[in-house]
């Protein structure tokens, strides 16, 4: 009896010891862990997203902002009857009640967090339910900002849009507050400057019970808007060309020469960026399916074949390297026989004998035919790439570089680089900073739009000069005015008299028959140009038809006093 009573303390003394050890491995040793866990459990933070940085143009003009809509919601802890609650909710947003129940449970979390079941209810309706609260409790109606575009399609592809993050860019977007239902920037300066215009969250910090259901609140952070951006763009110009350009495919941008500063760049066709934000349907389904590619950027992304505006890279290319002067003529008989090869004028009865101001004028190929052969692939290609063909412009967005061809070429594919056609690809941007060196006389600039983040000022890389003579850009600018004042000019549809332009058209062929892509580049006014331009009409016919006249309602814009 007495050994085993010695073997129960025994007992007792080893299990009295573990005890007291593992307390004071839980209370001394990872004593700071666990409460560290308690006071997690003890509070909760509800997060609340800051509204995003209002986005405008040049003027002040507001391109992207915030509405206020509302959602309903209901909050779990104070629910007494849900099914009342869901069939009053049902009568007024017209949803099955087995719908609103659906979302409910998936929406539920925390007691005291609100589960939204119905977004972006009209104001009518959520006052109507806000009047209905007191008798079904639990019932919550919220007013959230959303983003919004007040001029529609208007600098779509400039601005971007809006969506939820993937899992993946969730996990890198936590630390910024980023939660699984925020928006973040998808394109355009959304996505570029996603950090600025995002703000700073706030939220409330929730003191809970053992049971999860709220006890106080013990405090609030105001959320922090992200900051206002102010672009170089000029809103009304803007909607000008985008209507301009009707049902025609294409694109348009529009330079500050002196500068690079981007008035206006415009993609046909264009999408609603509030599409994203307030998806409804299958609309971004077929935004994203659309063979006609409307979220495609044509005027930065898309490529085409320039044709005969490259002629003005040619002349002065020729004109550099002393392969002809301005007054020098080449008779064009209508063709050009290279080897057992015939390349035709697009007039088959030739120009005759012209000038190289005259050759601009009519766009004759023979002429600029010649030009190529006389330079060779390689200086032809070196004077394309000084004026920034086949690289990046630098336009912070997404652009593509263009192509020229680095194998060697035969001597009709180098005639055919003389006249725009061949191997080689362009973008409207490219095009519109080619326009810029010949209204500015010689400097190459760089694309940019964000004018001002908040109260700074962005900075921008300053042109650099093309190394051209004043005698060759004079030159080209003779025959640019004649491309347009001249009734035989192939622009002459761009002629106005309210202010003076001049310019260059081409037409590419495609791969399509009978329908190239049509071109115009040019600048206005001639002696004090306050814009340049890069136009192209995909698949639109002639670079003196479409293209000529948009370039037109572009320029009498700039006459009128007092824009830009």
């Amino acid at each position: 009896m007495t050994q085993r009573v010695v073997r129960m303390r025994a007992v007792f003394a080893i299990a009295l010891g573990l005890l007291v050890i593992r307390l004071v491995h839980l209370q001394l040793i990872r004593g700071a862990h666990y409460r560290n866990l308690a006071e997690q459990n003890r509070l909760r933070v509800v997060p609340e997203q800051a509204p995003r940085g209002v986005i405008v143009d040049r003027r002040g003009r507001i391109l992207a902002a915030n509405q206020t809509v509302f959602r309903v919601a209901i909050v779990p802890q104070d629910v007494e009857n849900l099914p009342a609650i869901l069939a009053r909710v049902s009568q007024l947003v017209h949803k099955p009640v087995e719908a609103l129940q659906r979302q409910y449970a998936k929406e539920r979390s925390l007691s005291f967090v609100p589960a939204t079941i119905v977004s972006h209810v009209p104001k009518e309706i959520a006052l109507r339910l806000e009047e209905e609260r007191w008798r079904l409790p639990g019932l919550l109606i919220q007013a959230e900002t959303i983003r919004s575009y007040p001029r529609g399609s208007n600098a779509a592809h400039v601005l971007g849009y809006l969506s939820q993050p993937t899992e993946e860019e969730l996990a890198a977007l936590k630390q910024y507050g980023v939660r699984p239902k925020h928006l973040v920037g998808r394109m355009g300066l959304e996505a570029l400057l996603d950090h600025q215009l995002r703000g700073r969250g706030g939220g409330l910090m929730v003191e809970v019970n053992n049971r999860g259901r709220q006890v106080r609140i013990l405090g609030r952070r105001t959320p922090e808007a992200g900051q206002r951006i102010a672009l170089t763009l000029d809103a009304d110009l803007q909607s000008l060309i985008e209507q301009a350009f009707g049902t025609q495919a294409g694109a348009c941008v529009v330079l500050d020469p002196h500068t690079g500063a981007v008035l206006a760049m415009a993609s046909n066709p264009s999408f609603s960026p509030e599409a994203f934000v307030i998806p409804e349907g299958n609309t971004v389904s077929q935004l994203l399916n659309d063979p006609a590619a409307p979220l495609m950027n044509r005027a930065a992304v898309g490529v085409y074949t320039p044709g005969s505006i490259v002629k003005l890279v040619v002349g002065a290319a020729a004109l550099e390297n002393h392969v002809v002067t301005p007054e020098a003529p080449v008779i064009c008989t209508g063709s050009l026989t290279i080897g057992d090869r015939v390349f035709h004028c697009w007039n088959h009865d030739g120009h005759g004998p012209v000038t190289l101001p005259e050759a601009l004028m009519h766009s004759c190929n023979v002429y600029f035919m010649t030009m190529g052969r006389r330079l060779g692939s390689d200086r032809l290609r070196a004077a394309m790439e000084r004026v920034g063909f086949a690289h990046r412009t630098g336009w912070p967005l997404e652009e593509q570089p263009g192509r020229l061809p680095q194998r060697r070429l035969f001597p009709g594919e180098v005639a055919l680089l003389g006249i725009g056609q061949g191997e080689i690809l362009l973008t409207v941007l490219q095009a519109a900073v080619m326009a810029s060196v010949f209204a500015n006389k010689g400097w190459v600039v760089e694309p940019w739009v964000v004018h001002s983040i908040g109260d700074h000022e962005v900075a921008h890389r300053a042109p650099h000069p093309i190394g051209w003579s004043a005698s060759t850009i004079d030159a080209i600018l003779t025959g640019m005015r004649m491309v347009i004042r001249e009734p035989a000019g192939t622009g002459h549809r761009a002629f106005t008299p309210l202010i003076s332009i001049a310019g260059k058209t081409g037409t590419a062929q495609t791969q399509i028959i009978e329908r190239p892509n049509g071109w115009f580049v040019g600048f206005c006014p001639v002696d004090a140009p306050r814009i340049a331009i890069a136009i192209v009409a995909e698949h639109g016919g002639s670079g003196g038809d479409l293209p000529s006249e948009i370039a037109r309602t572009i320029c009498e814009y700039v006459a009128t006093p007092d824009t830009l």
